[in-house]
């Protein structure tokens, strides 16, 4: 940014800070102002984003008609989403330079290596790269991108107004929650989204002005539509018909079956989601091929896809264009968000169109097909996110079972449509780990009460199925590719649960107070060690030699004939106990600039067991993470 705009942002803020002292509010108070400009900010971003998805598609796919697009034009669907593959190739590579992939991997990332510091134009980047891709045909959806593109308004934000390092994740959680928010009509989703997967911090400092901006981000949005058409309505992004919930007024005991084995169910889609993502990353950089091409190839298969989907299900099965109509989604059902192919699986009407076994097939086509696109999609370089795709699969995989447990006569009285809605949760929960955000983005963006109690079941099951077949969600996957290993709030309550004497202690080298310093040196030339115990006349621990210790003596050798241990030991060195956790020990090497600690029992104090090294001790918490 230019100087002096920096040095207004600086102004301006000091001028809040100061105010905010006069009103005897703490610093991180200043979030708040923040958290209000990073949501309208957003918003405005939001809107621009899903217009610009929007303008792109209706260009490619509705300027021509029904009947040649899905007729003699069939060999557009290949082109399309190739040359909006090939688009996002070269500008990626060529122009932005922008990371491939789905932008929420990389806002976590910044938020553990970089206290939440990205580059602002990545806001920018995002709206192109994922607006193509999405526009095209990719399979993806437009909620990744919005958090990526969300946090990037947050860091400039951050920048613009010199805010303190400490406090950049926080504000970079403001803006993911804000995009959520707008993009989704889902002020609370977004913000328990972004506590849960992102920030993985629910103390009120990180809460209030994260849900600050997602308000004021859902406000501005709705604000802003009504500018540009004054009869729209910001709605739920699902309709529901009555006929998916008139017969669910309360859950009852005849449904917790059915709903447990939905949740299995989308919990295996989840991993295989999740799997076939690495799978297909690892496929497309192994190429040897430009990587400005590979959106493109992805791109062309999903293409050959939508071909097979046309011709089988519509050409030959039902002797129409497509199973689902045009005009109630204008792409093949599994090309970009699909919401238009989702809103139609609510229906009665959908499934009454089909015989028994055709539905069948249909429905599980449109799952594997959703599958393969959407790692053809961003594991060839697309740019575009996994919740939309994640929302799919869920409403397929819960048709499917919804129609297979109905003419089994098990179904609990809930039809094919209601497995549909709520399975929409239970994959979004197994793909990202995060089950409360999950259940609340079901009930925003259906706007449904009666869903909340089966989602929350449903959604349980999804995520315990997902860690049991597979402990990675598809972000932790990602980062720990990278070499991130992410930690959470239950990583200090394991810290605290493991006791020193579950570790692997050293054998300690002992030494008493008088014995000479020239002895310790002839001791670390032979065996190498380095770390000595000093104990008095006694055989009680008095303190430690340690290796810089020892270098600094050598550096003066004509005065080591005169010193003794007990002249180099660091006396100030605690001896910690078998008993004490691994959260104290953590505190005590933090203290000390020291590798290793004496160990005793807590009976005999001063009676030194063995040396414990910073290795040893994170060694055991790393295991008992992977138990």
């Amino acid at each position: 940014m230019p100087p002096t705009i920096l040095s207004i942002g600086l102004q301006s803020r000091l001028a809040m800070t100061r105010l905010m002292t006069r009103l005897g509010l703490r610093e991180h108070y200043i979030l708040l102002p923040m958290a209000v400009i990073v949501g309208c900010v957003t918003a405005a971003a939001a809107v621009a984003f899903h217009m610009l998805i929007n303008r792109i598609r209706d260009l490619l796919y509705q300027w021509h008609d029904e009947h040649f697009l899905y007729g003699h034009g069939v060999w557009l669907l290949i082109l399309l989403p190739a040359a909006g593959g090939l688009a996002v190739g070269l500008m990626s590579t060529y122009v932005l330079r922008a990371r491939e992939g789905h932008g929420i991997v990389d806002v976590m990332e910044s938020v553990i290596r970089n206290r939440g510091f990205t580059r602002p134009v990545s806001a920018i980047e995002k709206i192109l790269t994922s607006a193509i891709t999405i526009g095209s045909g990719g399979s993806a959806g437009a909620e990744g991108p919005i958090v990526q593109i969300g946090a990037g308004i947050a860091s400039g934000v951050g920048t613009l107004f010199h805010v303190a390092r400490a406090h950049m994740p926080v504000l970079i959680a403001c803006g993911s929650a804000a995009g959520i928010s707008a993009i989704f009509n889902s002020p609370i989703g977004g913000v328990l989204f972004t506590l849960e997967v992102i920030l993985l911090d629910f103390s009120i400092r990180a809460f209030t002005p994260v849900v600050l901006a997602s308000v004021i981000a859902n406000v501005s949005t709705r604000g802003i539509l009504r500018v540009i058409d004054p009869n729209t309505r910001h709605q739920a992004i699902f309709v529901l018909p009555e006929s998916a919930m008139r017969s669910v007024t309360e859950m009852s005991w005849a449904g917790v079956l059915p709903l447990l084995l939905l949740g299995v169910l989308c919990g295996g889609v989840g991993v295989a989601l999740t799997r076939l993502m690495y799978i297909t990353d690892e496929r497309f950089h192994a190429m040897r091929l430009p990587r400005a091409v590979r959106p493109a190839i992805g791109g062309a298969v999903l293409g050959l896809l939508g071909v097979v989907y046309v011709v089988v299900f519509g050409w030959l099965m039902l002797h129409q264009p497509k199973p689902i109509g045009f005009h109630d989604y204008p792409m093949p059902a599994f090309f970009g968000d699909g919401y238009g192919a989702v809103q139609r699986l609510f229906a009665d009407d959908f499934y009454s169109t089909f015989h028994t076994l055709p539905l069948l097939a249909l429905l599980a086509f449109l799952c594997m097909a959703k599958i393969l696109g959407t790692c053809l999609t961003l594991g060839s370089g697309g740019s575009g996110g996994v919740i939309a795709p994640s929302l799919f699969l869920g409403a397929t995989t819960g048709a499917l079972l919804g129609v297979v447990l109905g003419k089994l006569h098990a179904a609990g009285g809930m039809p094919p449509g209601f497995f549909a809605i709520i399975g929409m949760g239970a994959v979004l929960a197994a793909v990202v780990h995060g089950p409360l955000s999950s259940i609340l983005i079901l009930f925003e963006v259906t706007d449904q009460r009666n869903i909340i109690l089966p989602a929350m079941l449903a959604c349980v099951a999804a995520t315990g199925a997902a860690r049991l077949l597979f402990p990675d969600s598809i972000y932790t996957l990602t980062l720990r590719r990278r070499g991130v290993r992410l930690g959470t709030g239950a990583d200090l309550t394991i810290l605290r649960r493991i006791i020193l004497e579950q570790v692997r202690l050293e054998p300690a080298a002992t030494l008493p107070a008088t014995a000479p310093a020239e002895q310790l040196l002839q001791l670390t030339t032979a065996t190498g060690v380095t770390d000595f115990v000093i104990t008095d006349e006694d055989g009680d621990y008095c303190g430690m030699v340690v290796a810089a210790d020892l270098h600094n003596a050598v550096l003066d050798r004509e005065a080591i004939p005169l010193l003794l241990a007990g002249d180099l030991m660091r006396t100030g060195l605690p001896c910690v106990k078998t008993t004490d956790d691994l959260a104290s020990v953590l505190e005590t090497f933090s203290q000390y600039e020291v590798a290793k600690l004496p160990v005793c029992l807590s009976q005999t104090p001063g009676h030194v067991i063995g040396l414990v090294s910073r290795r040893a001790l994170m060694d055991q918490y790393h295991r008992a993470l992977q138990s």
